[in-house]
């Protein structure tokens, strides 16, 4: 988590260099040459290095609990645990455009990976398999009682079909009615009284979507409308994972956070002493005054900036070249949060009868799907957490 949030500082500390130098008449020509470390193919004349950073952890409370979080969506294993999406958030800007609705059907969507990258530049791919879900869809209203066929309007998966009765007794399929998984026709077994309405909860397939393209280290917001899907470096062919997309938002997962103060050390360095002074006097105003309140605005505060000594280096010995550098300490505090989902969802029950027992009790027949940790980064653009 260190490392993970140290490096998203910094190259967020400099990237927002790189905009406001891009900016200046002059000293854009040092754009290209603020980095981290000295990883340069040649030295060049100017520019900003990165040398270090460093981090205290600092405790909000004791259990470092923050609530619960509520969201449309959830990651969840498919089998064995696999990694290839580091977390799932809602997209609120598309959720906003909808008239403050998801655009996804609700569902469980699929995602195999199909070709993965070897490097930054290169693109894997994955396509998504849908399995949506219908609740409470009217089936039959009973007439005399003695209906005995009724039609879904999707052929459901099996194992998913759940027939209610007036929406609170559930209806046993093999004894009270069986179903037809090709065409959803449903035919009843048993009588029933006049009035009595029959509604039904179920899965369905819909085609196969893709493929689509993912780099390492980013989020991909198209192929689920209303969800972005992190991609991490840990993808590999033939990898599944679920995305869980509900109806309603609903706890999902359980948040502890609190804040780091992170340090780091900056270089800026020139062949000319003037140079020097005025890009290590830029950095302060561009941090403090320009960047300050749209970084705080996000959760990275700025805390202090302070100037150290000015010194001096060989460049070329035989031309008797020098380069002048200034030193500069950047702190900021930044928020960490660690999103632990809650326990698995029991997705089917049988009604068994143990050994030498005349009373029949639901048994758990099988786990629909289990959740993992993902580390994640403030954003307030998705999930609300309450």
């Amino acid at each position: 988590m260190y490392y993970y949030l140290t490096s998203a500082i910094k190259r967020r500390a400099i990237l927002e260099l790189k905009d406001s130098f891009a900016r200046h008449p002059i000293y854009q020509k040092v754009v290209p040459f603020i980095q981290n470390k000295f990883a340069f193919d040649e030295r060049p004349q100017i520019g900003i290095v990165v040398k270090g950073s460093s981090a205290n952890k600092v405790s909000l409370s004791s259990d470092n609990f923050i609530g619960n979080v509520t969201s449309y969506v959830m990651l969840a294993y498919v089998g064995a645990p696999t990694y290839p999406i580091e977390w799932v958030r809602e997209d609120l800007n598309t959720i906003r455009a909808n008239g403050g609705k998801m655009p996804t059907d609700p569902g469980i969507y699929y995602i195999e990976i199909l070709t993965v990258p070897t490097n930054p530049q290169e693109c894997g791919s994955f396509v998504i398999d849908p399995l949506l879900t219908v609740t409470e869809e009217p089936l039959l209203r009973f007439q005399s009682g003695i209906e005995r066929e009724a039609q879904l309007e999707n052929p459901p998966t099996k194992g998913t079909l759940r027939l209610w009765v007036n929406g609170r007794l559930m209806l046993v399929e093999g004894s009270d009615f069986v179903c037809n998984y090709h065409t959803g026709a449903i035919t009843f077994l048993t009588r029933f009284s006049r009035d009595e309405v029959v509604t039904a909860d179920y899965r369905y397939p819909i085609p196969s979507q893709g493929p689509f393209e993912f780099k390492w280290n980013t989020a991909e917001f198209k192929a689920i409308p209303g969800v972005v899907l992190a991609f991490g470096k840990r993808a590999q062919v033939g990898d599944k994972v679920a995305v869980r997309v509900s109806g309603d938002r609903e706890d999902t997962a359980l948040a502890y956070g609190g804040k780091f103060e992170v340090s780091l050390d900056l270089n800026v360095l020139s062949q000319d002493t003037t140079s020097t002074e005025e890009v290590a006097d830029l950095v302060v105003m561009y941090l403090w005054g320009e960047k300050k309140p749209v970084l705080e605005f996000e959760g990275i505060e700025i805390l202090e900036i302070s100037i150290g000594g000015e010194a001096e280096e060989t460049y070329d010995e035989t031309a008797d070249i020098f380069y002048y550098t200034a030193n500069l300490t950047l702190q900021f505090r930044a928020d960490w949060e660690i999103h632990v989902p809650l326990p698995l969802t029991v997705s089917k029950v049988t009604a068994v009868t143990p050994e030498g027992s005349n009373r029949i009790v639901p048994m758990t027949g099988s786990l629909f799907f289990a959740t993992f940790p993902a580390i994640v980064g403030r954003n307030n653009d998705y999930e609300r957490i309450t």
